[in-house]
């Protein structure tokens, strides 16, 4: 078994609901990385909630990339 990651860039995230409910790792352009699960996506704007519970937004001019990991068969 093996990964893939998915690489977003701030273009590809805005209005992206397929993000919604997916555990990913969000960067921003500080080079700050933010570990959780996207609870809302907007054309602007992107939240997470961390393992905490704790909430957390971003608009899409502080992100630089979201990467998500995929498990593949191969």
């Amino acid at each position: 078994m093996g990964k893939r990651q998915i690489i977003y860039r701030p273009a590809q995230i805005g209005g992206n609901q397929a993000l919604v409910n997916r555990e990913v790792n969000l960067v921003t352009r500080e080079l700050r990385v933010w570990h959780g699960v996207v609870t809302s996506v907007g054309q602007n704007d992107i939240e997470l909630r961390d393992a905490r519970k704790g909430k957390h937004s971003f608009t899409l001019t502080e992100i630089d990339r979201i990467y998500d990991e995929i498990i593949t068969d191969y």
